[in-house]
């Protein structure tokens, strides 16, 4: 494997005069970009960290960012992007369970940075990111590089060693560090040049925040081919007015975002054909949105399933899968989540661990050179996820006979009423199809007679007044009646929402379980 801390090496070395990275007015080639990230490594290592030590930083979408995600791979360092919308206690977690040895934070982040620092005990060194002031102690990073004695040559890596940690977001108790290794992070890269057909005339714009891989995994794929990376602190108007300004091919965004930028008015005034893929993921999208996105934006759509775990996306559906055709072939296809993509490997499987026949719900896992190599000081959470060589995604999940992925629901969120099975997801795609829904979450909730009743919580558009009577009798026809919800709620307000922008069921979910000493 390709060691992690060659890759902008090679980038300078093939491509030195073209454009690596556009922060606003600034413009870096990939020979600058090269030359800051050796200053701000040999900086690191002067500060007395060592190999594998652990660098965490807290900040927007920023060419910093992106040096930092260089340099602490030219160093062997460990990096650790750091979700900025973590709470005091979660960010004091993350530093003391990681021993971070040094932060990086930019002027929003430094009441939080402020609030945790002590709580830190490992934490030796703070770098501030363009402060204002700096608070006592506090290094500042254009000074840092300016003095540094340039890491021109980096200490050769091991594939196994750890190059980044991701802390996921605690939807099932506290963060647990997903630990990506330099052969995690390089196949990664090459997985998306494959998958998205990359060449050096293509420019990504880092839409979504850089802690996340949803868009991460760029920043290693960009340099592969001699690519642009753009990087702005997402606001979906300046988004499109970057796409259009710089004639940007790629982007990433959340499927839920999705329909909200397509419903514009600057995006369907603006001109930007200039994309060819419009990456999406996070929760399935219902039909209904995907059709009236499809038919708003450029014929570039191409939806994505991975999770942290698997150093990028797993699967991938190709803009030419999102053509609508009208036949119920192709709408299922456009339903999926894709196909594996060429550097990992995925089955569904039953509790056994054996594959089930196509078409079949069971557990979607994964193999392959993507895969982390476990949880940060966490062996029994990494032996349960980790069995024969496979991580086990604990989502829900079918096959088809050409390889296509449909995801079903999390395992967790699967409702048991009455001895059957209901997959939530299924029930909110077709509710949310209800011109009346603007969001939906369906969960299972205590019910004396059948275990669990379905329930769905309906956050209803401005103006309309769906009932229940009316959503019940949309589902009929479309779904089991055995699906179709006991009972459903109106709220005025969003629902709740985890860092990654899905909806926070476990916050719905639990009051109603209290006290009980069961979820289901």
């Amino acid at each position: 494997m390709y060691p992690l801390n060659r890759v902008l090496e090679r980038a300078a070395a093939y491509f030195p005069h073209r454009i690596a990275v556009v922060d606003g007015e600034r413009r870096m080639s990939y020979r600058v970009l090269a030359d800051r990230v050796h200053r701000l490594a040999g900086a690191l290592l002067s500060l007395g960290l060592g190999r594998g030590d652990r660098v965490a930083i807290l900040d927007w979408n920023s060419h910093r960012y992106l040096e930092a995600y260089y340099a602490c791979a030219h160093a062997n360092l460990a990096f650790m992007p750091v979700n900025s919308r973590l709470a005091p206690r979660e960010l004091r977690y993350v530093l003391q369970d990681s021993d971070a040895r040094a932060i990086l934070f930019s002027e929003p982040f430094r009441p939080l940075y402020e609030e945790v620092a002590k709580g830190a005990a490992g934490l030796s060194h703070a770098i501030g990111l363009a402060l204002p002031q700096r608070p006592a102690g506090v290094l500042d990073y254009e000074a840092l590089l300016a003095e540094a004695r340039p890491l021109a040559v980096p200490e050769p890596a091991d594939a196994g060693e750890i190059a980044q940690i991701y802390y996921t977001s605690g939807t099932t108790g506290e963060p647990k560090g997903v630990c990506l290794t330099h052969g995690n992070m390089y196949a990664g890269g090459l997985d998306g040049v494959v998958a998205l057909a990359m060449t050096r005339e293509d420019s990504w714009l880092h839409a979504g925040p850089l802690f996340h891989l949803a868009t991460s995994f760029a920043v290693w794929a960009l340099p592969i081919v001699g690519g642009t990376q753009h990087v702005i602190h997402f606001e979906p108007k300046r988004a499109i007015e970057l796409i259009a300004r710089e004639r940007v091919t790629m982007t990433s965004l959340p499927g839920a975002i999705l329909p909200m930028v397509a419903d514009m008015p600057e995006t369907r005034a603006a001109d930007i054909s200039s994309l060819r893929r419009i990456v999406y993921g996070g929760s399935p999208t219902p039909m209904g949105v995907l059709r009236k996105a499809a038919a708003a934006l450029p014929p570039a759509l191409n939806h994505v399933y991975g999770i942290t775990e698997t150093a990028g996306f797993a699967t991938s559906l190709a803009p030419a899968d999102h053509v609508f055709d009208g036949s119920e072939a192709q709408l299922r296809r456009a339903a999926s989540a894709g196909q594996a993509t060429p550097f990992i490997d995925v089955r569904v499987v039953d509790d056994d661990g054996r594959v089930v026949p196509a078409g079949a719900v069971g557990e979607i896992v994964c193999g392959g050179p993507k895969i982390m190599s476990g949880y940060w000081r966490k062996p029994e959470a990494t032996a349960a996820a980790l069995r024969h060589g496979w991580y086990h995604t604990g989502d829900m999940g079918a096959l088809d006979g050409e390889g296509f992925l449909t995801l079903v629901d999390r395992k967790k969120d699967m409702i048991i009423s009455g001895g059957e099975n209901v997959y939530s997801i299924e029930v909110e795609s077709v509710i949310s199809m209800h011109p009346g829904v603007a969001e939906v979450a369906v969960i299972g909730v205590p019910d004396e007679r059948w275990g669990e009743a379905v329930t769905a919580i309906v956050v209803p558009r401005p103006g309309s007044e769906p009932s229940a009577e009316d959503l019940a009798g949309f589902c009929r026809g479309k779904i089991a009646g055995y699906k179709i919800p006991k009972s459903f709620e109106f709220r005025t307000e969003p629902l709740p929402k985890t860092g990654p922008g899905k909806i926070a069921k476990r916050v719905l979910r639990d009051p109603r379980w209290s006290g009980l000493g069961r979820k289901i």
